[in-house]
C-alpha cells in the first residue's frame, strides 16, 4: 500500500508535464478525455470528400511488458533512484519471485502514466514520415494519428505511402523504447471496407457518409456475457440475475450511445428477449406459456412482453425490476474534446468544468 500511495504522489507531480508533452491526439489514459472523443476524430478525419482511403490499424506487442527501463530511466523525470526501484522490484507468481528486466509492473498506478510519456511523439514521427502535400499536387497526404493507450490507427492518402514511409518510421520509434508491432494485429486495409477500433466499426460507405456502429465483435461479446449471466442463475434468484443483465447493458449503451447504434439496441433487445423466453422454458419444462408469462412478465406502458423479477415490498406492494431494453438508450452525438486543451492551465478550467457539467446533464437524462 505504501508503495502504491507513493506512485499516486509521484504521478500527481508528473501528471502536467505529461500533458504538455502530449500528443494533440491521445486519449488514453488522460483526464479529461475518453474513447468517445478518439472515435469522434476517426470520424472528423475520414468524412471530408477528399479524406484519406487507406487505414494503418496497428497495436504494439505485450507494450507494457516491453518498455526498455533504460529508456524510461533516460526520458522520465522522476527521481531515477525511486524509479527504479520501481522498475526492478520483480512480481509474486505461486509463491515465487520474478525478476524484471523489462517494462513497467502492469496494474501499478503510475504505469499508464509512463506508458502514455513513453509513446508521446509518436504522432509527430508518422506525420513527417511523408510531406504535408502529395509531391506534384495540391493534395494532402492525409497521415492522421489517432491513439488510445497501446492502440492507435494511423490514415493515409495510399497503401504505399503507409507501407514504405509511415510503418518504416512507426517501427523505428518504437524500437528506441524497446517496443514491436505486433504482426498479428496489424494491417492496412481501406476505409470502404472498414476497420475495428475500440469496439467499434468505421465505415466509409459509397454516398461519402461515414458510420461509427458497435462492431460485431463487440455485440458476440455482449452476447457471451449475457448468456453466461443466464446460465449461471437458472436455479437462483431471479432478482439478481436482472440486476447483473442491467448493469452489463446499461454499460455496453452506454459506451456506444454516440456512435450510430439504434440498429443494432434493437438487434440486442431481439436477441435478448428470446434468449430469455429460452431460459423460462428451461427453468420451468412442464409450465405452459400463460403461465410463463403471468410469472416472469408484465405490461409496461406500450411494451406487453416486458420480462422483469418481482419481490414483496413494503405495506404489502410488490416490487417489480424491468429487464433493461437497450433500444430505450438515446443515441446522442459526441463533441471532441479541443486537441489543445489542458486540464492544468487555469485558462482551460472552466472548459473542463462544463463539459463535466454536461457529461452529468447526459447521464441523467440518459
Amino acid at each position: 500500500m505504501r508503495d502504491r500511495a507513493m506512485q499516486a504522489l509521484y504521478a500527481l507531480t508528473v501528471e502536467p508535464v505529461a500533458e504538455v508533452r502530449a500528443d494533440r491526439n491521445s486519449y488514453g489514459f488522460r483526464y479529461g478525455r475518453c474513447c468517445a472523443d478518439a472515435m469522434e476524430m476517426c470520424h472528423i478525419c475520414l468524412s471530408p470528400r477528399h479524406a484519406a482511403g487507406w487505414v494503418l490499424e496497428a497495436d504494439i506487442a505485450s507494450c507494457f511488458d516491453s518498455i526498455s527501463h533504460q529508456w524510461l530511466m533516460d526520458n522520465i523525470p522522476i527521481d531515477r533512484r525511486v524509479l527504479r526501484q520501481w522498475l526492478e522490484a520483480g512480481f509474486l507468481e505461486h509463491g515465487r519471485l520474478h525478476s524484471t528486466v523489462r517494462g513497467t509492473p502492469q496494474g501499478g498506478v503510475i504505469s499508464p502514466l509512463l506508458m502514455n510519456m513513453t509513446l508521446d511523439g509518436l504522432e509527430q514521427a508518422a506525420t513527417r514520415s511523408v510531406p504535408q502535400y502529395i509531391r506534384g499536387t495540391a493534395c494532402r497526404s492525409g497521415v492522421h494519428v489517432v491513439r488510445y493507450a497501446d492502440d492507435f490507427v494511423i490514415s493515409g492518402k495510399s497503401r504505399p505511402m503507409l507501407e514504405q514511409a509511415v510503418v518504416p518510421a512507426v517501427r523505428a520509434f518504437l524500437a528506441q523504447r524497446g517496443l514491436s508491432l505486433s504482426e498479428r494485429k496489424t494491417r492496412i486495409t481501406t476505409v470502404e471496407q472498414g476497420f475495428d477500433f475500440l469496439g467499434q466499426h468505421v465505415r466509409k460507405y459509397g454516398n461519402g457518409t461515414v458510420l461509427v456502429t458497435p462492431s460485431r465483435a463487440a455485440v458476440q461479446r455482449l452476447r457471451a456475457k449475457l448468456g453466461l449471466i443466464l446460465r449461471d442463475h437458472r436455479g437462483e434468484a431471479t432478482w439478481a440475475m436482472v440486476q447483473r443483465l442491467n448493469r452489463l447493458l446499461r454499460g455496453w449503451c452506454n459506451y456506444h450511445r454516440h456512435a450510430c447504434a439504434s440498429r443494432m439496441f434493437s438487434r440486442v433487445d431481439n436477441w435478448l428477449f428470446l434468449a430469455l423466453k429460452r431460459w423460462t422454458h428451461a427453468r420451468h419444462p412442464n409450465k405452459g406459456l400463460r403461465w410463463l408469462r403471468g410469472r416472469y412478465y408484465r405490461q409496461h406502458g406500450k411494451r406487453r412482453w416486458v420480462f422483469c423479477a418481482s419481490r414483496p415490498g413494503t405495506e404489502g406492494r410488490v416490487e417489480y425490476l424491468d429487464v433493461v431494453s437497450a433500444s430505450r438508450t438515446k443515441v446522442v452525438r459526441h463533441v471532441k474534446v479541443r486537441a489543445d486543451a489542458n486540464p492544468f492551465d487555469p485558462h482551460d478550467a472552466a472548459y473542463f468544468a462544463q463539459r463535466a457539467r454536461q457529461r452529468r446533464v447526459a447521464r441523467r437524462n440518459a
